[in-house]
């Protein structure tokens, strides 16, 4: 079951100011929707909801600045219902700025949902909650999700992290930012089988139908985007591993890293280095549906 503790927050990317935040989420967006095809969703789940009969209803867990419910929102009919739910919401936009069948709402993944949500969704999408998640609370979190889906609906999970990304050349600099979220990581509990075990949380919780996809993002330098990929994927990378550091320090750091001159340290040797280099994701997307009565 879910605890108190799972709900104690590990997160580390809320020690810079909420705008600076807002912004990264909103470029990492697009940087990670191109590295998974420019797919919103499955393609098999979007068409599902394209041919449903009645309105889709989808929810977005740690929906952060609404962005992927904004995009969503354009490739379905207006009297789609689409509900985003935050534990902070700080980066929540501007409600004018929100398509009208777009609903934000503060929410804790890890309590139950309120009732007026419970079993009403085709779709709940979550996506990088790898800075929240404890260990040994996948399962449980899937079941707890699986309460706002209709029998039949969908949960599509997509991630990746900092201890599955390459950089080319080889840069010290990372390897040493690796370790520090590693050691981070295992003195907070947090779970480092995400991406990879993702897939086994939803079949553990019950989900039929379960996939994933895992998505190289150097792909993308052999695509229209690869003109400009490095310099996307670099400015990307700054603001994140700015946020991280401070937000690890912020927390009670390591060994090693623990004061303001250690963070500012670290963060001089990646700015030298990371210009330039090939930086690369693997992203994940998993999926499972909510069996129906009959299942």
């Amino acid at each position: 079951m879910l605890t108190k503790d799972s709900t104690d927050s590990i997160y580390i990317l809320n020690a810079g100011s909420a705008q600076t935040e807002h912004d990264r989420l909103n470029s990492q967006h697009h940087l990670f929707n191109n590295i998974m095809q420019n797919d919103l969703l499955p393609p098999h789940i979007a068409s599902s909801l394209s041919n449903s009969p009645t309105p889709p209803k989808i929810l977005e867990i740690a929906t952060g600045t609404g962005v992927w419910l904004s995009e969503i929102a354009k490739t379905l009919s207006p009297d789609a219902e689409l509900v985003g739910l935050d534990f902070d919401t700080s980066k929540f936009p501007a409600l004018s700025s929100l398509a009208p069948n777009i609903t934000l709402r503060q929410g804790n993944m890890f309590e139950p949902f309120p009732s007026d949500l419970l079993g009403k969704f085709d779709v709940v999408n979550i996506r990088l909650i790898i800075f929240a998640l404890k260990e040994g609370y996948g399962p449980n979190l899937v079941k707890n999700l699986m309460t706002l889906l209709k029998p039949g609906g969908y949960i599509v999970w997509a991630e990746t992290g900092p201890l599955f990304t390459s950089v080319q050349p080889p840069s010290f600099a990372w390897y040493k930012f690796q370790d520090l979220n590693w050691r981070f990581a295992k003195k907070v509990g947090r779970d480092l089988n995400i991406p990879i075990g993702m897939i086994r949380y939803l079949k553990d919780a019950g989900c039929v139908e379960c996939d994933d996809k895992a998505y190289p993002g150097n792909s993308q330098l052999y695509t229209d985007n690869g003109k400009d990929w490095v310099e996307r994927m670099n400015a990307h990378a700054s603001t994140f591993t700015v946020q991280s550091i401070r937000g690890i320090v912020s927390l009670g750091g390591v060994e090693g890293m623990t004061t303001e001159e250690e963070a500012n340290e670290l963060i001089a040797l990646l700015r030298k280095e990371l210009p330039g280099r090939q930086i690369s994701h693997l992203f994940v997307r998993a999926w499972g549906r909510k069996p129906t009565a009959v299942e």
